[in-house]
């Protein structure tokens, strides 16, 4: 038995695992779409009641033995239209008998396997329409009843718009997503009438009309009734008199609404029947309209009525028309015409009133006077009354005028020689003022002033101060004008170009001594503002400023150093004019104490450097010549000593130092000869001398030479004779002898 069962449940595992298999293949299977295009057959524009197919072709790649199912949609204007499966990679879908609600834009989609794509977008274009017919349900009415018209579009589909027409001119439109479409209408003109319609089909993007329909004709009975406008005595009439408009109805029913109608005012109803009355007036002329309605029907009749004036408004003249103050003013009321068939021009009393009180006048002549003044002036009316009826004329303003006063002339700014500027005129007085500007008598310019801001300027130039006096201006608003007092006004004169010049000249400025800039304008008018300025190659500064009643001024630099050398200017301003000078250069030379100074230590230093020359060159002379007169070495003088002075220094020399030279000592006898040591040394043949000189400082101012402290060194010659007589000098020898000597300390 269990043999017999398991085949039935083998067979059932083996098919679940078919299954399986099936779906893993699809699962595992691969799917691309390449392309998907829209196409339209026959074309893309077509005509009314051709069939179209909507072509949505795919291109797929997918893995070999894999047949995918197709899922197309198609959307027209972004509304789908229709959805399928399919085995295949195409899809039509087929309009049947289109219309114009069928052109749009259509878009294919498709879906494979989870994976999508669209189309580009197509548009399809349908052409042509049915025409509207329009059919009512009754050919012939009454004049307020409805009759219903019916507008069709047969064979079309779609959203419409049905419009309606009587005698050519809309008066209904509805939508309607029907081909037909059925409105009342009342038709309000008796007689044959024509109802037309036509429909226009609503696209996406826009809408079709069609072709209007052929004319259904209804035609309207008038209703019997009509209505009767009366006016008594007459169309037209006079002020004052009696007057009445009657509005009867003539119909079978007696008791329908009237109206009476004077522009946008009902004057009275009534049933059937109304009338209105009145006194005339010019109020009451005008057209008057007697009015029925039956069943929204309107019948009507309309009149004029002419109500002519008993007498005219009156007007209220002044003459003259103008007045100054004090002159007097002539007021007079009239009403140019009158119904003579009525009344007398006596009949007519005339009122003048100010600010709405009467005053006082002559009744029969509408006439007063008065004195132009303030008093005087004020708003004016005059009323006309005959009959009960009274008049009033329109407001005139009476004010009166005032002269002009004696002109004021005067300038505008500030008068700069041979530059622009504003004369103005200035007069009190009832405008317009009319100013006249002259110049040495002679008009130069002209101008009427007509409003309260308006002022009378004038623009003009002098050359010279004096010519400012020749102007005045006169003023004039009546026949007597009034003329100003010449012109006078301050002047200024632009400056001239500043000079800078200083106290010393610039090539004599010093160190440490004072230095004065004077700041001189040849022209101008002061107040004069002077600014003094220094620059310098590195550096620029304000020095000073000064405002000063005189065409020049002067800055003191108190002591002048080097570095105040530069250039230096001044700047002259006036309210005309803004000038600089050329610059002075200066240069600040060394103070003349520092250069006697400098000269006496040059002196000091070239005498010390000569003095030392001399002293080395005879000391060296002396050294030549003791060589060869003395066999004896001198000794040589030690560098430290406080002064070693050789024989051979002059006398006057030593004087100027200080230094005393005694007689020397002869030890035998002395030579008869006053010649020099060179004379003596070379011609001497007597016996050898021998001698000693002592050299002492001479005391000193101890405030101005301080002594030296310590020891002098003072040198003895010693000249001893030869032994042998014989012998010449030349071989004789001389000693020095070096004596140290203490001296003694300086005496403070």
């Amino acid at each position: 038995m269990c043999e017999h069962q398991r085949p039935s449940h083998r067979t059932g595992t083996c098919c679940l695992l078919f299954l399986l298999l099936v779906t893993c293949q699809r699962v595992k299977a691969d799917v691309s779409i390449d392309d998907l295009r829209l196409s339209f057959h026959p074309s893309h524009d077509v005509q009314r009641d051709t069939n179209v197919t909507i072509k949505c072709h795919a291109s797929v790649s997918r893995s070999s033995g894999f047949n995918p199912q197709y899922e197309f949609s198609i959307k027209k204007d972004n509304k789908e239209l229709h959805r399928t499966l399919s085995t295949s990679n195409t899809y039509d879908y087929p309009i049947e008998a289109a219309r114009v609600s069928d052109s749009g834009s259509y878009q294919c989609f498709l879906s494979i396997e989870g994976k999508s794509r669209s189309s580009e977008r197509e548009k399809l274009k349908v052409t042509g329409t049915q025409r509207a017919v329009i059919r009512v349900d009754s050919s012939s009415i009454q004049e307020g009843d409805e009759v219903t018209a019916t507008c069709s579009a047969p064979g079309e589909r779609g959203s419409f718009i049905f419009f309606f027409y009587v005698d050519n001119k809309e008066v209904r439109n509805n939508e309607s997503s029907s081909e037909e479409y059925s409105v009342p209408l009342r038709l309000k003109h008796s007689g044959p009438n024509n109802l037309t319609c036509d429909y226009s089909i609503r696209l996406f993007s826009e809408s079709v009309r069609s072709a209007i329909s052929r004319p259904d004709i209804v035609v309207v009975r008038e209703i019997d009734i009509s209505v009767l406008l009366t006016i008594s005595p007459s169309m037209t009439i006079i002020e004052a008199d009696n007057f009445s408009v009657s509005c009867m109805v003539n119909s079978p029913n007696q008791y329908e609404s009237v109206l009476l109608i004077k522009g946008s005012n009902i004057l009275s109803t009534g049933k059937g029947r109304t009338d209105y009355g009145q006194t005339a007036g010019t109020d009451h002329s005008g057209e008057y309209m007697c009015k029925v309605e039956i069943n929204g029907v309107f019948k009507i009749d309309k009149k004029m009525l002419t109500v002519k004036e008993l007498f005219s408004r009156p007007t209220l003249t002044t003459s003259p028309i103008e007045a100054f103050e004090g002159e007097f003013i002539r007021l007079s009321c009239q009403s140019t015409n009158v119904s003579l068939e009525r009344i007398r021009k006596d009949e007519i009393k005339y009122s003048i009133f100010k600010e709405g009180n009467r005053r006082s006048i002559n009744h029969e002549n509408g006439q007063m006077t008065a004195r132009a003044g303030p008093s005087a002036d004020g708003n004016y009316t005059c009323m006309a009354e005959a009959k009960l009826i009274s008049k009033e004329s329109p407001v005139i303003v009476i004010r009166s005028k005032v002269l002009a006063s004696k002109p004021e002339i005067s300038v505008k700014d500030k008068v700069i020689l041979d530059r622009p500027f504003q004369i103005q005129c200035k007069s009190n007085g009832t405008l317009p003022i009319k100013y006249t500007l002259y110049e040495d008598g002679k008009v130069v310019y002209e101008k009427t002033v007509h409003h309260p801001r308006e002022e009378a300027l004038f623009t003009t130039t002098i050359s010279k101060k004096e010519h400012i006096h020749k102007f005045l201006c006169r003023a004039q608003n009546s026949l007597v004008p009034l003329s100003s007092q010449p012109l006078k006004a301050f002047v200024v004169e632009p400056l001239g170009k500043p000079l800078l010049t200083t106290l010393p000249v610039p090539d004599n400025v010093e160190e440490g001594s004072e230095l004065i800039l004077i700041c001189n304008v040849p022209s101008g008018t002061p107040p004069i503002t002077f600014k003094w300025y220094w620059d310098s190659s590195s550096n620029k500064a304000h020095l000073h400023t000064s405002t000063v009643n005189a065409n020049s001024s002067y800055h003191t630099i108190k002591w002048m150093e080097r570095m105040d050398s530069g250039k230096y200017f001044c700047e002259a301003v006036n309210p005309a004019s803004d000038m600089k000078s050329d610059p002075v250069t200066i240069h600040v030379k060394l103070a003349s104490w520092k250069k006697g100074l400098i000269g006496a230590i040059f002196l000091l230093v070239a005498s010390t450097l000569i003095l030392v020359f001399i002293v080395r060159c005879r000391a060296k002379r002396g050294k030549r010549e003791a060589a060869t007169e003395l066999s004896v070495k001198p000794a040589s003088p030690k560098s430290d000593d406080a002064l070693a002075v050789n024989m051979g220094l002059d006398t006057p020399f030593l004087n100027k130092v200080g230094v005393d030279i005694v007689p020397s000592v002869w030890t035998d006898r002395q030579s008869s000869s006053d010649s020099s040591d060179r004379s003596r040394a070379h011609s001497y043949n007597g016996p050898d001398v021998e001698y000693t000189e002592v050299v002492h400082p001479q005391p000193l101012d101890p405030a101005r030479v301080p002594l030296k402290k310590g020891t002098d060194t003072v040198y003895s010659e010693l000249q001893t004779a030869p032994l042998d007589p014989s012998e010449h000098v030349d071989n004789g020898t001389v000693e020095y002898a070096e004596l140290n000597h203490d001296l003694p300390e300086p005496v403070d």
